[in-house]
């Protein structure tokens, strides 16, 4: 245990200190006599300061001065760069989301509006996100009605309608203004 600094007498700030409690010195009437600077005349004893509690100890909230940042500028999921001459076997090929696609997908008002106002959305997309391999293809295609048998019958119901606004909004935002890119056919 590492040596304490031993600090002056508060009576006669010439001897030291040498009992603690705790952590903390104290100063009892045995230092008092046994003190060789007392003198006749008693001093009163130093007041200690009290601590304030924080605010948080004392179960205020405190107010955030600091305003929020731009969703453009948080850090995204690291996503490779596209390569500075692409390979034409492979253009039509579904690509990954770039860093622009993430920003633009987040900072839409469209999407945003969409997902406020249809509750079920939510939930349907939650769905098909918990499932994994075929089985999440295959519930994407019959949430959107593109799937054989969906085919044949014909039915549109409306939650194939929002989520099929839903994706074309989405695909609006990652294409952005590059009007040539592939987009959505919904064989319709």
């Amino acid at each position: 245990m590492p040596q304490r600094k031993k600090s002056a007498c508060q009576i006669c700030n010439t001897n030291e200190i040498k009992r603690y409690q705790n952590g903390h010195q104290i100063s009892d009437r045995r230092s008092e006599s046994s003190c060789a600077g007392a003198s006749s005349s008693p001093k009163p004893a130093p007041v200690l300061e009290q601590q304030q509690p924080s605010p948080l100890a004392r179960g205020e909230v405190l107010e955030e001065t600091k305003p929020l940042r731009p969703l453009t500028s948080l850090k995204w999921p690291y996503v490779p760069e596209e390569p500075a001459y692409p390979d034409p076997l492979e253009r039509d090929d579904p690509k990954p989301l770039q860093l622009r696609h993430y920003e633009a997908i987040a900072t839409s008002q469209r999407i945003r509006t969409i997902l406020s106002n249809n509750l079920n959305l939510r939930a349907t997309l939650r769905d098909i996100d918990r499932l994994k391999g075929s089985e999440r293809e295959e519930a994407l295609q019959k949430a959107l009605g593109v799937h054989e048998l969906d085919r044949r019958d014909g039915e549109v119901n409306e939650e194939m309608l929002v989520l099929r606004e839903f994706a074309e909004v989405i695909e609006a935002a990652v294409r952005g203004d590059n009007a040539d890119a592939l987009g959505l056919r919904w064989g319709d």
